[in-house]
């Protein structure tokens, strides 16, 4: 075994920050970065708007890094190549393409991948995922002015690639099963706004209809029939349903798993010297009392940060609230903390618009904070969710108010 290598699973942005963080904290050893695609590390949300408005075309910055910043760090890639085992026992790893190594620390940062729908003519052409840049790059061709495209799931994923094909001019037909559109996220009321919003902008939205099954001819895509007996013609569709954590390689190493890898406030796993990072990791929530998975860039950049400086024997805990991005239209919708539960609702602003901000409160603490197209609000909407400190209702509701008054 070597006593100084550090081999992180996943290739992506979190198992980038974990070796970054490594470096920057100075250590010294041997880091391998480890990963599927043989493309190098990149930022995933851009794949359901720019990649998808510039014909799949790579916006700048969409590289974590270029391949010389791995080469300066020392951070040996291993692109293109799956973990097929791990022998935790004698730490040691073996690979797709042959290699085996052994590691006095193991990070998990392995992500999800996309659910399948599990219908009748889900293989035909024009049926898409979206969760990668072939992905991205296979479905783009398809929004031309004019085409029909369907979303199937309205979550963020969904919603997004709706204001992009909009963007591009096609007609799109949205098949929600829910009530409302990312209800996980926003909630019922402001998933009704965001509903809407998308019907303003020329989407076909309609909820509380599934699909039976998708037609084609001669192989192709040609529609789809819905649970209620509808059919629609399609010349493509992306289907964007929810993910899975990718454990396997985790469990039939020995590692605990409950819905996604089970870690502690400290990121570590089930095993010595084994940590986990990303939409894989079943974690402490922030102020809940409960576990779970949180599928956020947020929650991969920092619980990543964590695992590297425990690596280091500093003892950090991550325990943070969520917080999310979406950019959709015209609109930027920022989420922290709990805006799904039931809770007294403060808006600034008309909440009818395109400009105001939600704020989430209980027992005179804002435990969860919406902003839409109001940025500098959530700045301090996040820092009050976080420190957890009584405000007075009344002046959160007065626009009049300087927000930062209420963390002094």
């Amino acid at each position: 075994m070597n006593e100084n290598t550090v081999a992180i699973i996943g290739a992506n942005m979190a198992g980038c920050r974990v070796a970054e963080t490594l470096r920057q904290n100075g250590y010294t050893g041997k880091i391998c970065l480890i990963g599927e695609e043989a493309e190098l590390p990149y930022e995933r949300p851009p794949l359901s708007k720019e990649v998808l408005w510039s014909n799949g075309s790579l916006p700048n910055g969409f590289f974590l890094h270029e391949e010389n910043f791995y080469k300066e760090k020392e951070i040996d890639l291993f692109l293109g190549s799956r973990v097929e085992e791990v022998d935790l026992s004698k730490r040691r790893l073996k690979t797709s393409c042959g290699d085996e190594l052994d590691f006095s620390h193991l990070v998990f940062c392995t992500g999800s991948r996309v659910r399948e729908l599990g219908v009748s003519g889900e293989d035909l052409q024009g049926v898409h995922y979206l969760r990668t840049l072939s992905d991205a790059n296979g479905f783009s061709p398809s929004l031309k002015k004019g085409a029909r495209i369907g979303i199937i799931g309205m979550g963020v994923i969904g919603a997004e690639v709706a204001a992009s094909a909009r963007k591009k001019g096609c007609e799109v037909i949205c098949i929600e099963p829910q009530e409302v559109t990312m209800e996980r996220t926003l909630g019922k009321r402001f998933g009704s706004w965001l509903a809407q919003i998308h019907r303003d902008e020329g989407v076909d939205v309609r909820l509380g209809v599934g699909i039976k099954e998708f037609i084609g001819e001669n192989g192709l895509l040609t529609g789809a029939m819905l649970d209620d007996g509808d059919t629609i013609d399609l010349d493509a569709v992306v289907v964007g349903i929810g993910v899975i954590p990718n454990v396997e390689v985790a469990q039939e190493a020995g590692i605990e798993i409950d819905n996604g890898i089970v870690v502690d406030e400290f990121a570590r796993t089930s095993f010595s010297d084994v940590y986990a990072a990303g939409d894989v990791t079943n974690m402490p929530l922030f102020a809940s009392g409960s576990r779970g998975r949180v599928e956020t860039y947020q929650n991969a950049q920092e619980q990543a940060t964590i695992v590297a400086q425990n690596i280091m024997e500093q003892d950090s805990v991550y325990h943070n609230p969520m917080w999310f991005w979406s950019d959709q239209y015209d609109i930027n919708i920022q989420v922290c903390g709990d805006v799904t539960s039931t809770s007294d609702l403060i808006v600034r602003g008309n909440d009818k618009s395109r400009d105001f901000s939600a704020f989430f409160v209980r027992d005179d603490i804002v435990v969860g904070v919406m902003t839409i197209n109001r940025p500098r609000d959530m700045g301090v909407g996040k820092r009050l969710v976080a420190k957890k400190i009584k405000i007075v209702p009344e002046l959160l509701l007065d626009e009049k108010v300087n927000l930062r008054i209420l963390l002094k």
